[in-house]
C-alpha cells in the first residue's frame, strides 16, 4: 500500500511540475547551521520544514566531512512524519516534535565527532536580497580582517545537465562549477559531469552563505552552503548543499 501511495504522489508531483504556472511555489526549507567541530575536522547542518503538495513535517540532518567533502555515516539523517501538520500552532508544533526526534537519532554521531557549534558567518546572500549577485560572493574570511588582507572570491556558474529520469518529467535540469580564489590560487570546489541523485531535479543553484572556522591549532576551515531549486508539487523546492573545505 506504501508502494502505491508513493507511486500516486510521484505521479501527481510529475503532473503539477509540468502543468503547475511559474508563479507557484513549492516549499523553501529553513536552514539551521550546527557548526564545525572544535578543531574543524567536521561540520554539520539541518534543513527543515513543510512539505509542499503533502503537507508533512520534515527534518533533515547533515554531518560532513570537511577534507573529504563528504556526508560521514550514518547521515543525513532524514526524518518525513507522513500525516499533514496541519496549520498555525499545529503546523509549528508537528514540525518542533519532527525536528526534535531527527535531533536525538544524531545526538550519538554530534558526540562521537565533537559537533560544537563552531564557525561564523562572514557571508550571507539570501534570495529576498535582490541588489546581491547569486553567483558570486567576494568576503573577508573574518572578522579581524584588515585592509591589505585577502579576501576570499567564490564564484558560481550554471551549465545544462540532462537527466533521462528528469526529463520524463519535463525538467530542464542543471549542474554547477563552483570556484574559490584566495590568496592567488584558484580551487574548483565542485564541478558537475552527472546529476547525483540525492539532488533528485536540481533547476537552479545559488551561494547563499559562507562559513569559517579558525582552529587554535588547525587550519582554517569553510564551508558553503548552496541553495538549489528542484522540481516539487507545487512549483520549486528549495533545499541546501554544503561545500566544505580547508582555505
Amino acid at each position: 500500500m506504501f508502494r502505491i501511495r508513493a507511486v500516486l504522489r510521484l505521479s501527481a508531483l510529475v503532473v503539477a511540475g509540468l502543468l503547475a504556472p511559474a508563479a507557484l511555489a513549492g516549499d523553501t526549507s529553513e536552514l539551521q547551521l550546527l557548526g564545525f567541530s572544535k578543531n574543524g575536522d567536521f561540520f554539520a547542518f539541518e534543513q527543515y520544514g513543510i512539505q509542499d503538495g503533502s503537507g508533512f513535517p520534515y527534518s533533515e540532518i547533515f554531518v560532513v566531512d570537511v577534507t573529504g567533502d563528504s556526508w560521514v555515516p550514518p547521515s543525513p539523517f532524514r526524518l518525513r512524519k507522513d500525516v499533514e501538520a496541519g496549520l498555525g500552532d499545529a503546523a509549528d508544533t508537528a514540525l518542533t516534535h519532527t525536528r526534535s526526534e531527527n535531533r536525538l537519532a544524531a545526538q550519538p554521531l554530534f558526540q562521537d565527532k565533537a559537533i560544537a557549534g563552531k564557525g561564523e558567518t562572514v557571508g550571507f546572500n539570501p534570495r529576498t536580497e535582490l541588489t546581491s549577485d547569486p553567483h558570486k560572493m567576494i568576503v573577508a574570511a573574518r572578522d579581524s580582517f584588515r585592509l591589505g588582507d585577502d579576501p576570499v572570491d567564490l564564484t558560481l556558474s550554471e551549465y545544462a545537465l540532462p537527466d533521462a529520469e528528469c526529463q520524463s518529467y519535463g525538467a530542464d535540469t542543471r549542474g554547477f562549477r563552483l570556484t574559490l580564489v584566495h590568496k592567488g590560487v584558484t580551487r574548483i570546489l565542485n564541478q558537475d559531469n552527472a546529476i547525483p541523485k540525492s539532488r533528485k531535479c536540481p533547476l537552479g543553484y545559488r551561494i547563499e552563505r559562507f562559513v569559517t572556522h579558525f582552529p587554535a591549532e588547525a587550519p582554517p576551515v569553510f564551508a558553503v552552503l548552496i541553495q538549489m531549486d528542484s522540481l516539487g508539487f507545487e512549483g520549486p523546492d528549495r533545499r541546501y548543499l554544503a561545500i566544505t573545505g580547508r582555505l
